[in-house]
């Protein structure tokens, strides 16, 4: 529900406080990008309308010896703090995308490039949350904290709790972060910054990955995949619309 949130506002924010000058609409790319939206939210809608909670008998009935041994370390974990704080790097690493694209636009002040690259954030995260959402809702894989007896009876009984694979959290963060490092790479080739964006961009999402772990929401396997899967898609977004 959060991550759904999320991507509402998002649909504001950018589009307020976005523009590049670097990128450009194309209609077959935005169009493709644009269906593969609806197509993900029209399959992913009935399946978790059909997503179900845990039943007494099932908690009692989770075993560890499906989980792969470099997975385990996440049994046994759970952490609201830890849940918060994941939150507030989540929103941090939109800040910092939005930061990426406000910049040129404070320099060059070409407000007139303003529906490009608002579209391209918008599908960044439109694409990154739905993807992971219809994974998540295939995929049914039980949280880290279903095996820990510290999270709450009803947490552990909510159909949220099938929604482990693979961390939305991770993969929106690198979505954001990525797309920030290539949206400031291309406008400034030859910064001396690039470096330290680029190792920012790469930090931040692992460090949310962390924090879902030691939240026991998340394998480390979750993390991994959502922050490969996110790292991607913002890097490749802007990638086809740069001119």
């Amino acid at each position: 529900m959060r991550l759904k949130l999320y991507l509402f506002g998002l649909s504001f924010i950018y589009i307020t406080c976005s523009a590049q000058s670097v990128y450009k609409m194309s209609y077959k790319t935005d169009v493709s990008i644009l269906g593969a939206g609806i197509s993900l939210f029209g399959l992913n809608y009935p399946i978790q309308n059909k997503l179900n909670g845990f039943t007494i008998d099932e908690l009692n009935g989770l075993t560890i010896e499906k989980i792969p041994k470099w997975d385990r370390v996440a049994i046994g974990l759970w952490s609201p703090k830890a849940d918060i704080r994941s939150d507030i790097l989540l929103y941090s690493s939109a800040l910092f995308s939005a930061s990426a694209a406000l910049i040129p636009v404070i320099i060059s002040k070409k407000w007139n490039t303003l529906i490009p690259s608002a579209t391209i954030l918008f599908e960044v995260n439109a694409l990154t949350i739905l993807s992971t959402e219809i994974v998540k809702n295939v995929t049914k894989r039980s949280r880290p904290y279903l095996y820990s007896n510290e999270a709450p009876i009803s947490e552990r009984m909510m159909p949220d709790a099938r929604k482990s694979f693979f961390s939305g959290h991770t993969s929106v963060a690198a979505a954001n972060t990525f797309y920030a490092a290539k949206v400031f790479s291309d406008h400034y080739p030859n910064s001396r910054l690039k470096p330290i964006i680029w190792a920012t961009s790469a930090l931040i999402p692992a460090v949310v990955g962390c924090q879902r772990i030691l939240s026991g929401k998340h394998f480390l396997s979750d993390v991994i995949l959502g922050y490969s899967f996110g790292a991607i898609i913002g890097y490749a977004l802007p990638l086809l619309h740069k001119k």
